[in-house]
């Protein structure tokens, strides 16, 4: 059984390479022994992370600094099982946009009634965070409705570690901008070189778009900057418009400025 911290641990070890993990089983499902050899790794490597946190903790320890590595596929210390779940994603995620399953993709509707009603000003956010949340009135977004306001990430000193904020874009869809201090929340992000097939601003950044068979689409764009990890995502109902709404994140992501 893994308790509640080791989960969020859990989830944050898949985050490192889940969307080409996910995006590979859309079109060549991985051997079930593969992926319970991955999963278990995952969970093994949770749970020590997470035992690490907790002697921290129990010492007084300082929680260390977040940390961004950038390494090659080959380097990366996991199964080969897991090495070979990416390499898919990876041989995919080259063909382009990715086809995936009916309801694969939530609709805007679904995303929509997931979201906290909760809308929060800039002086508000700041407040929470402890630093300003990245400026965006310069970009396509930053004239749209803000749908939700949320802090996310930990909490340091009394304040959020990120922020998540989701917007409306009439004839696009929803966009939900993520925002996190890795730095000061201790979160070591590991990214693959492979994978890193787009730029913002001069920034590596890894891109991706979906279409699925009953016609919605997914595009995401994310990207590390040497204090903060951003993720931008579009969900639409017109899937066969995703090419566009992935130019747009980059438009968008170009405009931020932190």
């Amino acid at each position: 059984m893994i308790d509640m911290k080791s989960r969020i641990v859990f989830l944050t070890f898949i985050s490192v390479f889940t969307p080409t993990l996910v995006c590979a089983q859309h079109t060549t499902p991985p051997e079930a022994p593969a992926n319970q050899e991955t999963l278990d790794w995952l969970k093994e490597r949770a749970l020590k992370s997470s035992e690490e946190k907790n002697f921290q903790m129990a010492r007084g320890s300082a929680t260390r600094e977040g940390q961004l590595i950038i390494i090659p596929l080959a380097e990366w210390d996991a199964p080969a099982s897991a090495k070979d779940s990416v390499a898919r994603g990876i041989a995919n995620q080259s063909k382009g946009t990715l086809k995936a399953a009916s309801s694969a993709i939530p609709s805007t509707d679904e995303v929509l009634g997931r979201l906290a009603d909760t809308r929060r000003s800039d002086a508000e956010i700041r407040q929470l965070l402890g630093y300003a949340p990245a400026e965006i009135s310069r970009t396509p977004i930053g004239a749209a409705e803000l749908l939700s306001t949320e802090p996310t990430g930990s909490i340091k000193e009394g304040k959020w570690t990120g922020v998540t904020r989701s917007y409306r874009v009439p004839k696009v869809g929803v966009i939900i901008l993520e925002e996190n201090d890795y730095i000061a929340s201790g979160r070591v992000i590991t990214l693959f070189r492979e994978t890193l097939n787009e730029n913002v601003n001069g920034t590596p950044a890894r891109a991706s778009a979906s279409r699925s068979d009953d016609g919605k689409g997914q595009a995401e764009l994310r990207w590390v900057t040497p204090q903060r990890s951003f993720t931008l995502t579009l969900y639409t109902d017109e899937g066969n418009r995703i090419e566009q709404g992935q130019a747009l994140l980059l438009q968008i992501a170009q405009g931020i400025k932190s």
